[in-house]
């Protein structure tokens, strides 16, 4: 699949900031805003890309170059009348597609499981496909986005001007090479904007829809719509399988560090490697065993699960996921985890000298490895996530928060109980979780 991204107007709205570059290189947390669209296309699954330049054309090509560096392959084609409306850059695009592509703006930044769910609409050769929101709140400036009445699955109006409308255009479009054909009536009778083009399908019937359901996308056509984006783009960071403290406390501090981190060179795994040097820190503060050791340590343990958030947080905003770095994360966890209990066990002994507390932290320690083990075991010997419909929540960040409180009020003893006692519990009803998955798929059982 190729992407065809259009980037020839010369961003009239934002050249009060632009100070004479490309609005399209305008940075956006870290990246360009050019980098984003190729970036995210390129997580969809397109390797391919022909760029559309006109304005400043020059100076985009040197800085995005022939896509190497991004790991794609990247052409140019040159509108010299980028003062015309955008369907005349899409036009000139037209001898480098034979088969169905993604067309994208290259100044609209999107989620890139949007545009992968896109290309897996099959088009039949006289239809495009928008990707619409729905959320009527999703965009800033609402008088300059294009808007579009959707009936029954099928667009019957678009355009930045109509009064009635229910969803908004995200700029991003599937199409089949009869685009070109459409464009070339359109444009030879002055109607020269790809909306123009969308409207001739509109009144065939056949402008699809894909809807977007709330996913992160953005019009950058100003300086406040770069804020905004980022506003957006940081709010779209949590992820399904958070935690209720992460979702509603974690998040929102380890978003607002990340916003920092990401204009430094700092990569990913250069803070999951700083996280248990932390944790190995407050395992020496934590050892001293008294009270003022205490409260700072329950505030580290609370900081270290904040910061958790943020390689993952820079490695989605700088497209830098990685096999490695999922497979380490949980690995480093585990490794946090041992040092943050085990300076708490220490510190509550020199204190208190009740050996109580070092078989609990055993406990502990020992739950919170077997729990994940499980699940992983599952899936060896399934195939299949463990889904349970017996449990409860009380996932790391809760157990991490759990640690902090009972490190800041000194109840040492008491939190080790309540987190052993809890893990062991999620531990049974996996166990009688499998048991019922074993009889009713008949589960061959592995020997090890």
């Amino acid at each position: 699949m190729k992407a065809l991204i259009i980037a020839a107007g010369n961003g009239t709205r934002m050249q009060p900031v632009t100070r004479g570059q490309h609005k399209s290189l305008m940075p956006l947390l870290g990246l360009k805003i050019i980098e984003r669209v190729i970036l995210g296309a390129k997580e969809a699954g397109i390797y391919e890309f022909v760029i559309v330049t006109g304005y400043k054309g020059k100076e985009l090509r040197a800085f995005v170059g022939s896509g190497s560096k991004y790991n794609v392959s990247i052409s140019y084609v040159q509108n010299n009348n980028w003062k015309k409306a955008n369907g005349i850059s899409t036009l000139a695009a037209q001898k480098h597609f034979k088969e169905n592509f993604v067309l994208l703006m290259s100044d609209h930044v999107f989620d890139p499981s949007t545009l992968k769910k896109v290309q897996r609409l099959k088009l039949k050769n006289n239809e495009c496909a928008l990707a619409i929101d729905r959320n009527l709140e999703s965009a800033l400036d609402v008088e300059d986005t294009t808007k579009v009445l959707v009936k029954k699955g099928r667009v019957v109006n678009i355009g930045k001007n109509i009064e009635n409308y229910n969803a908004f255009d995200t700029g991003m479009f599937f199409c089949s090479p009869n685009i070109f054909t459409v464009l070339k009536k359109t444009t030879s009778i002055g109607k020269n904007s790809l909306t123009n083009g969308m409207n001739v399908y509109v009144k065939q019937g056949k402008l699809r829809i894909f809807d977007n359901k709330d996913k992160f996308w953005s019009d950058c056509d100003t300086y406040k719509d770069i804020k905004f984006a980022e506003k957006k783009l940081l709010a779209s960071l949590s992820k399904p399988a958070d935690g209720i403290v992460s979702k509603k406390f974690n998040r929102k501090i380890s978003a607002f560090i990340t916003s920092f981190l990401i204009k430094t060179p700092i990569t990913p795994n250069m803070i999951s490697a700083f996280i248990p040097v932390l944790a190995i820190f407050a395992f020496f503060i934590l050892s001293r065993g008294t009270q003022m050791s205490f409260i700072l340590g329950g505030v580290l343990i609370q900081f270290l699960s904040i910061i958790d958030g943020c390689d993952g947080e820079i490695s989605r905003l700088k497209f830098q996921k990685s096999s490695f770095g999922a497979w380490l994360d949980p690995i480093l966890d585990r490794y946090v985890d041992m040092f943050l209990i085990a300076g708490m066990a220490y510190g509550y002994w020199n204190a208190t000298g009740n050996n109580l507390v070092l078989f609990m932290a055993v406990m502990v320690v020992f739950a919170d490895v077997l729990q994940d083990y499980m699940s992983a075991k599952f899936f060896i010997i399934t195939g299949k996530k463990l889904r349970a419909s017996l449990d409860f929540p009380f996932k790391r960040d809760l157990r991490m928060l759990m640690l902090a409180i009972g490190a800041i009020t000194g109840q040492v003893l008491v939190s080790f109980l309540v987190f052993a006692v809890l893990v062991n519990l999620k531990v049974v009803l996996k166990v009688i979780n499998v048991k019922r998955f074993s009889e009713a798929e008949i589960i061959p059982l592995k020997l090890s």
